[in-house]
């Protein structure tokens, strides 16, 4: 009972140690510099994992088809064929476009266009077309397959089918760089994390040079190396801490300004899609990870410090042992 009370007056002493020297002290503003921009650098490359995860979901997600019906194509074939396609259970939803339903969607992303066919009094050139979802990227081999059927050669246009098969290759080559992309990314991140770790260390090491003094009179009056290691320790937790709050406070208006800071995200287009996919995500996962960050920062804080002082506090274990 002795022991534990000794301890966690050393404890207790150590942090409040730590705390006062912060506030006597003022020339700790780079090193908080340092820390938050690193900071902020863990962040954002976080962002650009959600952000390349958001990416891979909207590319698994992107499997709509447009198939063109061949304009002397049978009534009754066609709506065998997508009454067949229907029921398939790789299809998510399908739908028939009519050559005029068509034409009223062209008025509207292509006014210049209709309005041209229109005052020439040219026939309509769009087809009926039907427009199918697929339940998974998987599916796309299936679907060629259930299309490639001798049966509905007379009813699906067959330059489709290779159309298709360029589709399915063109996003699987994406999922390729985006994976690609996480994997350096996450690589990055790992970097960073043992960048910290020696900016703590350099940091520590340069306070302690500032104060060898004070630390030759604690060993001179046989101070533990616990009531040494703690003071240190707890200066550099407050300023990670601190460090963490700022740069997450910076990332996060930064993520709400993004929009107005690059107009493309707002626009409809690929970039405001995949804002909208990444945004919940971001969220609720970025504040989620600075928690993580402020949990962790006493364990950065206790490894970079040990690193930082461990031939101070194994000559002071040792100067005892000889005595």
């Amino acid at each position: 009972m002795r022991l534990d009370s000794e301890s966690n007056i050393v404890w207790k002493r150590g942090i409040i140690r730590g705390i006062l020297t912060l506030k006597r002290e003022k020339e700790w503003g780079t090193s908080l510099g340092v820390l938050a921009g690193v900071l902020l650098l863990v962040q954002i490359l976080f962002v650009i994992l959600i952000g390349m995860q958001g990416a891979e979901s909207l590319l698994k997600s992107r499997t709509d088809i447009r198939l063109e019906i061949l304009e002397n194509a049978a009534p009754q074939e066609t709506g065998q064929f997508f009454s067949i396609l229907q029921e398939q259970e790789y299809i998510k939803d399908a739908a028939f476009i009519t050559k005029e339903q068509a034409f009223e969607r062209a008025k509207t992303y292509d006014p210049e266009l209709t309005e041209f066919i229109e005052k020439f009094g040219m026939s309509n050139p769009f087809p009926d077309t039907v427009g199918i979802t697929l339940r998974s990227l998987d599916d796309y081999k299936v679907l060629k397959g259930f299309l490639e059927q001798s049966q509905w050669k007379g009813v699906i246009d067959p330059t489709f089918l290779s159309d298709v098969t360029d589709q399915e290759k063109q996003i699987y080559e994406l999922l390729r760089v985006t994976n690609a992309g996480r994997s350096l990314t996450t690589i990055i991140l790992i970097l960073v994390g043992i960048i910290l770790i020696f900016i703590i260390m350099e940091l520590v090491k340069r306070r302690v040079l500032s104060r060898s003094n004070e630390i030759t009179v604690e060993k001179l009056v046989g101070s533990s190396p616990l009531s040494m290691f703690i003071p240190f320790a707890t200066e550099t937790c407050v300023l990670l801490l601190v460090s963490i709050l700022i740069s997450g406070a910076i990332c996060i208006v930064t993520m709400l300004l993004l929009p107005f800071i690059i107009p493309a995200f707002q626009n409809s287009g690929t970039l405001s899609v995949l804002g909208a996919e990444i945004q919940p995500k971001m969220f609720s996962l970025l504040p989620s990870f600075i928690v993580a960050e402020i949990i962790l920062a006493p364990l950065f804080s206790a490894g970079g410090t040990w690193l930082a002082m461990r031939k101070e506090l194994s000559a002071k274990t040792l100067s005892a042992n000889s005595a």
